[in-house]
C-alpha cells in the first residue's frame, strides 16, 4: 500500500475566474479529494491530519478571514514537514473581464471600483500566493478540455519519480507563456521566412531544418543548454519541483522557434527519468 507520506496536498489558489473551481473538479475526477473554499482556520487542521488519499484544497479570496501573507508563511513552513505543493491559476485580464461578462457574475471582492480596478487589485493581494507558487497555471488561452488535459499531464502519475518536462515554441509577437519556467530567445538565428523558398514552410520542414541547424552559433548554443539543463535538473529535483516547462521563442513561433524545440526534446528524449512533451503554441498562426 502506498505509504502515506507519499500522498499529495495540493493547495489550489489564484485569480477569481482563472478556472480554479473547474481544476478542483478535474482532481475530483481524477480520484483526489477535493475540498474548495476551506476557511482558513481550518486549513491547519485538514493539511496536518493523516492523509489518506491525494488532497485538493481549494482557498481564494471567497475564504473567510483570507490572508494571503498569512496563508503563504503557514504553507511554507508545512513545506519542510509534508507533501505539499501550491497550484496558482493565473489569466490574463482581457480574459477574465469576458470571462466575468459572458457568465454575468460579480466578482467576489466586491470593491466599488471598475472591473479592470478590482482584478488589479486582487493581483496585488494574492502576491505571497504566487511567490511560493509549485505550479503555475496561465488559462488565458485554455478552453475546459485543454485545461483537463494539462492537468493530467502534471499530475495524473504522481507515485512516478519521474520528472516532468515541457517544452513550448512561441511567437514574441503573440506574447510570452507565462507558465514557463526557462525561456531562450532564438532571435540570434538569422530568419528563414525572409528567403523566398522558406517563408511559407514551418520549422517541421526539411529545408527549414537544414537552414537553423547549419548558423554558426546553433550547436554552438545547444551544446551548452544541454550542460545547462542537466545542472539544474538536479536542483529542481533537490527542491522538489517536479515539472518544468522550458520555452524556445523567435519572432512568429514558425520556424526558429520549432526547429529549436525540436531539436532540444531529441537531446532528452533518451532520458528514462524524464516524461516530455513538446507543444508548438504559434505554429499554425
Amino acid at each position: 500500500m502506498k505509504s502515506e507520506k507519499k500522498y499529495k496536498i495540493f493547495i489550489v489558489t489564484g485569480l477569481s475566474g482563472a478556472g480554479r473551481t473547474s481544476a478542483l473538479k478535474i482532481f475530483e475526477d481524477m480520484g483526489f479529494e477535493a475540498i474548495d473554499n476551506l476557511p482558513t482556520y481550518l486549513l491547519s487542521k485538514v493539511i496536518n491530519s493523516k492523509v489518506k488519499r491525494n488532497l485538493a484544497v481549494g482557498i481564494d479570496v471567497r475564504t473567510r478571514d483570507f490572508d494571503p501573507k498569512k496563508i503563504a508563511r503557514e504553507i511554507s513552513m508545512k513545506k519542510k514537514k509534508l507533501n505539499i505543493s501550491v497550484i496558482f491559476f493565473d489569466c490574463d485580464n482581457s480574459n477574465l473581464l469576458n470571462r466575468f461578462k459572458e457568465s454575468r457574475r460579480l466578482h467576489p471582492l466586491k470593491l466599488d471600483l471598475p472591473i479592470e480596478e478590482i482584478i488589479e487589485a486582487e493581483r496585488v493581494w494574492l502576491g505571497p500566493l504566487l511567490s511560493i507558487n509549485d505550479y503555475y497555471i496561465d488559462t488565458s488561452r485554455l478552453n475546459l478540455n485543454l485545461l483537463k488535459n494539462q492537468m493530467q499531464i502534471l499530475f495524473k502519475t504522481l507515485s512516478d519519480l519521474r520528472t516532468t518536462v515541457r517544452i513550448i515554441s512561441f511567437g514574441y509577437k503573440y506574447g510570452l507563456p507565462r507558465e514557463a519556467d526557462l525561456v531562450f530567445d532564438m532571435r540570434f538565428l538569422t530568419n528563414p521566412f525572409y528567403q523566398d523558398k522558406l517563408k511559407h514552410f514551418d520549422g517541421k520542414n526539411t529545408k527549414v531544418i537544414n537552414f537553423v541547424k547549419k548558423q554558426e552559433y546553433f550547436y554552438f548554443f545547444f551544446d551548452r543548454l544541454f550542460i545547462l539543463f542537466k545542472k539544474i535538473l538536479e536542483g529542481y529535483k533537490r527542491e522538489g519541483k517536479g515539472h518544468i516547462t522550458i520555452a524556445f521563442g523567435c519572432t512568429g513561433g514558425v520556424h526558429r522557434s520549432v526547429v529549436s524545440s525540436e531539436y532540444f526534446h531529441s537531446l532528452i528524449i533518451k532520458n528514462k527519468k524524464l516524461e516530455i512533451f513538446l507543444e508548438h503554441r504559434d505554429i499554425k498562426k
